[in-house]
């Protein structure tokens, strides 16, 4: 038996154990920059456990990472799965171990200041969401909470002085950004692109990696 055929055999009895475990999943797969849970791919049964396949220990706070329990032949990393346990994005399919997945709990798009096209003296620019902006990553036009990407939007714990100074301001917090690789090849996440979330609230990128497992975003809340 080679890697492959062990593979699947892994996979298939993942897909055995769900039928137990899981709840009915909807697998999406994202086709473009735009809404990514626009087509609807197969239901499978999915169950997700706090990285302990023995179902012993409950997920703690500011861990947004779950080991998938699925079919995972019908998937691929990049993958969402959306079903009554929330909605997850599929971070690897690793050979021959656990099924990494990240539960999201915002939708967001991202956005770019529009290039300045003149020459000399030009009007100020800055961080001011999406209005006017160029939408990278996102339905443009559409309501983010309909249309934007599934994400982890968690503290990160840094923190800078407030950008104001004013004495009813408060300080810049610290948060961490995931998104799945299957955000296009063609996009690239800099520093400086602003991210609103489904809520309205507004980060500033401050750094962007791109892995294996998707991008990794630093950044910082905007507000007065």
């Amino acid at each position: 038996m080679n890697a492959e055929k062990l593979q699947d055999k892994i996979y298939a009895g993942y897909g055995k154990a769900a039928l137990r475990l899981g709840m009915d999943n909807v697998q999406f797969r994202p086709a473009g920059a735009g809404n990514p849970l626009a087509t609807a791919g197969v239901t499978l049964k999915a169950s997700f456990n706090a990285e302990d396949m023995k179902y012993g220990k409950a997920n703690k706070y500011g861990n947004a990472v779950w080991w998938g329990l699925f079919d995972a032949r019908l998937t691929q990393a990049g993958d969402y799965l959306v079903g009554p346990q929330g909605t997850f994005f599929i971070a690897s399919q690793q050979l021959h171990l656990p099924i990494q997945c990240v539960q999201c709990n915002r939708r967001i798009a991202l956005s770019r200041a529009a290039t300045q096209s003149g020459v000399g003296a030009v009007g100020y620019g800055g961080p001011c969401g999406t209005a006017g902006d160029q939408v990278v990553v996102g339905e443009p036009g559409g309501s983010i909470a309909d249309t934007g990407w599934p994400a982890s939007i968690l503290l990160f714990g840094q923190r800078e002085r407030s950008a104001t100074g004013l004495p009813g301001s408060v300080q810049q917090i610290g948060w961490r950004i995931l998104l799945p690789a299957s955000v296009p090849p063609g996009v690239v996440i800099n520093a400086g692109d602003i991210i609103t979330d489904d809520l309205g609230r507004r980060y500033a990128c401050q750094g962007a990696e791109l892995t294996d497992m998707g991008w990794r975003i630093t950044s910082t809340e905007l507000h007065a």
